[in-house]
């Protein structure tokens, strides 16, 4: 059971790290902007549908000339063409699910920082404050997902940022706690 923590311990660390490096990415070139991550994935679908489509119909044997090659890279080239065609919904629709996934990670901060509560010490407040802070940045996007790109990268960046910066404190707490706890009990408080 204390495997299962550490490998979660250790995810969140990764996840902290991963959300503060990209949160910087955006802050510092705004320019990066989520319609450009869309090209990016359009083209990525559209040479690879039209590999399958190609690669369907050179192909000689009937083993690999399934029509499920042909399907997916029909597939592939649709998706890929809607990407170049309709950036600015597929925007939108991402940002709306970043928004999402943003103020999911505060509240489980959040809901993080009140495990805090059960120690003497108060920066569980602190650690709760950011995780509102990050749920209220990510609805903010999930109700205003069309304003200006640069805006919304700003937004995303500093609250990624700061959601990492949250995590990391958090863990830090819970480890400077435990060790407390343990040094004076002479046993951890998590199993």
């Amino acid at each position: 059971m204390e495997s299962l923590f550490n490998v979660i311990r250790s995810n969140v660390l990764v996840q902290a790290i991963v959300s503060i490096a990209l949160g910087l990415f955006l802050i510092f070139w705004p320019g990066v902007t989520v319609v450009t991550l869309i090209y990016l994935f359009g083209t990525l679908f559209a040479v690879s549908g039209a590999a399958s489509v190609i690669s369907y119909f050179r192909e000689r044997s009937e083993h690999y000339r399934a029509p499920a090659v042909l399907a997916t890279g029909v597939l592939f080239l649709l998706l890929g063409l809607v990407a170049f065609l309709f950036p600015q919904a597929i925007a939108g629709f991402f940002s709306v699910v970043l928004g999402i996934v943003l103020a999911l990670c505060g509240i489980v901060s959040a809901v993080r920082a009140l495990e805090l509560r059960q120690y003497p010490d108060y920066s569980w407040v602190v650690a709760l404050v950011v995780g509102v802070l990050v749920a209220i940045g990510g609805v903010v996007i999930i109700v205003n997902p069309f304003e200006s790109t640069v805006t919304f990268v700003l937004v995303l960046g500093v609250a990624l940022l700061v959601n990492g910066i949250g995590e990391l404190f958090i863990e830090g707490q819970l480890r400077r706690l435990e060790k407390q706890a343990a040094g004076t009990a002479g046993t951890s408080l998590r199993p």
